[in-house]
C-alpha cells in the first residue's frame, strides 16, 4: 500500500514538474512574442516617423493654390485687386499679387513666386518650375511661405525642408531689404534662389506701399538692382601691401567687385560657389577686387582663396570705401565694363540673374 503510494506520489511531483517547466516555456513565449512585437511597433513608429521627413525634405505636397492659402491662414480668404507687383529699376524680377480679404477687409496680400527647378534634369517627370506662394499681412510681416501644386525640389545641403519654410514666419520687409532676415541656407544653392526671390517680392510689396523713394532710403547704401550703362565713380582705395589705386587703373580691363563679410560662412561659400562660375570662362583680361569687411589681412583669405591670385585685396571694416560704388552689404557684386561702365551689380549669390548676367559679361556661349 504505502509503495502504491509513494509512486503515486513521485507521479504527481514529476507532473507538477513537468507542468512547472511547459508553464515557464509558455511564459518565455509570451515574453519573447510580447519583447518581438513591441520591437516591431517600434521599428514600424521609427520608420513613419523618418520616411516622411526623408521626403518632406525633398518633396513639396501636391495642393492648389486655395489649399496653400487655407494652410496658411486656416480659412479660405476672399480675393481682389490681382495685378503684378514691378520695378524693374530696383528689382529684376515681377510677381502676381493679390490682395487678402475676409468679411470684406484686407487682412494681407499674397504673391506667387516661382523659379527654374534646378532638379528638373533628374527626371521628365519633374516639372521644370517651382510654386510657392508668399502670404504677408497688413504690415508686410510674412504669414506663410508654402509650395503647392505637384512639384518637386530638393534643398539639399543640410537645410531641413520643414524648418528652412517655417523660418521665413514673421519676418519682415526691411529684414528682407537690408539682409538681416537671419534665414539658414547652409550650402544650398536651392535655398539661396528662394530666399532672394522673397526678397524681391518682399522689396516690391514694400515699394508698392510706402513708394521707391523711401525703399531706397532705408535700403543700406541704396542699392539699385538695374543701372546697366550707367558710370562707376572712379573711387580711390589702397589694398592690404600699402599699394594706392584708383579704380580707373583697371579701366582697360573688365572688372568683377565683390563685397563680403570674411567671417560670414554662408556668404563665403556664396561667393566659392560663383568663383566656379568664374573658371568657366577666359580671365586674362577680368581684373578682381574685393572689399573685405574686416580689419584683418588673414580674414580677406577666406573670400580671396576661391579666386585668381591677382585679385586686388581692400580691407573695409566699416565699409565706407565699398559704400561708394554701392557694395557695401554681404555679398554682394559689381561687374564693371571697360571705361568704368557698370553692366550688373545685385547678390553676390549664385541666383538665375546674378548667374546669366556673369555668363553675358564674361562672353560666356
Amino acid at each position: 500500500m504505502s509503495v502504491a503510494r509513494d509512486h503515486r506520489k513521485k507521479l504527481k511531483k514529476k507532473q507538477h514538474k513537468n507542468n512547472k517547466e511547459t508553464n515557464k516555456k509558455r511564459l518565455n513565449k509570451k515574453i519573447y512574442y510580447f519583447i518581438g512585437g513591441a520591437v516591431l511597433i517600434a521599428v514600424v513608429i521609427l520608420l513613419s516617423v523618418l520616411i516622411p521627413n526623408v521626403r518632406i525634405s525633398k518633396y513639396t505636397k501636391a495642393i492648389s493654390k486655395n489649399q496653400a492659402l487655407e494652410q496658411v491662414l486656416g480659412f479660405r480668404p476672399q480675393i481682389a485687386n490681382p495685378r503684378a507687383i514691378s520695378n524693374s529699376l530696383r528689382v529684376a524680377d515681377s510677381f502676381a499679387a493679390e490682395d487678402l480679404l475676409k468679411d470684406g477687409k484686407k487682412i494681407g496680400e499674397d504673391a506667387i513666386i516661382f523659379m527654374d527647378n534646378p532638379d528638373a534634369d533628374k527626371s521628365k517627370k519633374i516639372p521644370k518650375q517651382c510654386f510657392m506662394l508668399l502670404v504677408v499681412d497688413n504690415n508686410l510681416k510674412v504669414v506663410g511661405l508654402l509650395p503647392y501644386k505637384p512639384t518637386y525640389f530638393d534643398l539639399g545641403g543640410k537645410v531641413d525642408f520643414n524648418k528652412f519654410f517655417d523660418s521665413f514666419k514673421g519676418k519682415s520687409a526691411i529684414s528682407f531689404i537690408n539682409r538681416f532676415d537671419g534665414i539658414y541656407t547652409d550650402d544650398s544653392n536651392t535655398a539661396l534662389v528662394v530666399k532672394n526671390k522673397v526678397r524681391e517680392a518682399m522689396s516690391l510689396f514694400y515699394i508698392e506701399k510706402y513708394g521707391a523713394a523711401q525703399f531706397d532710403k532705408i535700403s543700406k547704401g541704396g542699392f539699385i538692382f538695374a543701372e546697366r550703362g550707367t558710370k562707376v565713380p572712379d573711387i580711390e582705395f589702397t589694398d592690404v601691401n600699402g599699394k594706392k589705386y584708383k579704380l580707373s587703373d583697371f579701366k582697360n580691363h573688365k572688372i568683377i567687385a565683390i563685397g563680403g563679410n570674411p567671417n560670414c560662412g554662408g556668404c563665403v561659400s556664396s561667393i566659392e560657389r560663383l568663383s566656379y562660375e568664374f573658371k568657366k570662362y577666359d580671365l586674362n583680361d577680368v581684373r578682381f577686387i574685393v572689399f573685405s569687411f574686416s580689419d584683418k589681412k588673414g580674414d580677406a583669405a577666406n573670400l580671396t582663396k576661391p579666386l585668381p591670385g591677382n585679385a586686388v585685396v581692400v580691407l573695409d571694416p566699416d565699409r565706407s570705401i565699398s559704400k561708394k560704388i554701392k557694395l557695401n552689404i554681404s555679398p554682394y557684386i559689381a561687374l564693371i565694363d571697360k571705361n568704368l561702365t557698370l553692366f550688373y551689380r545685385g547678390p553676390g549669390e549664385p541666383t538665375r540673374d546674378t548667374l546669366s548676367n556673369i555668363k553675358d559679361f564674361l562672353g560666356g556661349k
